[in-house]
């Protein structure tokens, strides 16, 4: 049971989204402008690196990647150009995005800052078994499935930056609900705002409903992400895996959920390298 003044917090919350009135951050200049530049595979590495350099955060962690486990048998690399041509762009937009939701996540109340620990340490440990998750599934991409974890929670970050700026007086317990309500929404209508593909702006809202059925056979994006999340649960190991819709799409045996981390635990160590 919420508070009344939990109540009158939701139901301003609730009018905001409804008017359309929260207010979506944006994503840093230099990386809506290399997120516009890796959708056209004219832009060689060399015209996107001076884009980079406005960041010097992300090309430190650029470099870090580049040079990470993934590429241990590779020699070192020193330079912007080098280390795009050698993780991809897909891997690079990955980072992007990253780096740009690290940078928004400036909150300093600690009751909500709690929250925003908690959002990063999902998202990037979602993003990580949905990289590992989506090497099963020949039609689906490991570093799309990872940008789909990633994203796949980002309706937190507005909710939590408006609750912040509007210096609302919530509890733990309310700030819990509101996420839990309304974080769906808004991390479609952020990543819309942000010119996300409609297959990852469904993300948020589709990989909440474990039960969703669909005209495909094949497992999505959406179901991997949901899957990656049921994964993280403490009670991951006892889960009914046979009845979940998207499991079936997935096409695995029970027995590759219940030993799936330590069935893959390098694997693993590897995806959440990439986003460290």
């Amino acid at each position: 049971m919420l508070t009344s003044t939990s109540n009158t917090i939701a139901e301003e919350l609730s009018e905001a989204m409804f008017r359309n009135d929260l207010v979506l951050p944006a994503m840093p200049a230099w990386a809506a402008k290399v997120m516009i530049m890796l959708d056209n595979i004219k832009n060689t590495a060399g015209k996107i690196a001076p884009v980079l350099t406005a960041d010097p955060a992300f090309v430190a962690q650029l470099l870090k990647a580049a040079n990470g486990t993934l590429y241990t048998r590779k020699p070192k690399v020193y330079s912007i150009n080098a280390s795009v041509a050698r993780i991809g762009y897909e891997k690079l937009r990955n980072l992007v995005v990253s780096i740009s939701m690290d940078n928004l996540s400036t909150i300093e109340a600690p009751a909500l800052k709690k929250h925003l620990v908690e959002f990063w340490e999902h998202s990037r440990e979602v993003a990580a078994i949905c990289y590992v998750l989506a090497k099963s599934q020949k039609h689906l991409t490991q570093d799309e499935a990872m940008l789909a974890g990633l994203i796949h929670d980002i309706g937190r970050l507005p909710l939590l930056l408006y609750i912040a700026d509007k210096n609302l007086p919530v509890d733990d317990k309310t700030v819990t609900t509101l996420v839990r309500k309304y974080s769906a929404l808004a991390g479609a209508r952020l990543l819309r705002t942000w010119g996300f593909p409609t297959e990852l702006v469904e993300i948020p809202m589709a990989s909440e409903h474990v039960d969703r059925e669909t005209v495909n056979t094949r497992a999505s994006y959406a179901d991997v992400v949901t899957v990656a999340n049921m994964l993280t649960r403490s009670n991951a190991k006892t889960i009914n895996w046979e009845s979940i819709t998207a499991v079936k799409r997935l096409g695995l045996d029970t027995e590759f959920y219940r030993k799936f981390f330590v069935r893959y635990e390098k694997d693993l160590t590897t995806a959440r390298e990439i986003l460290a």
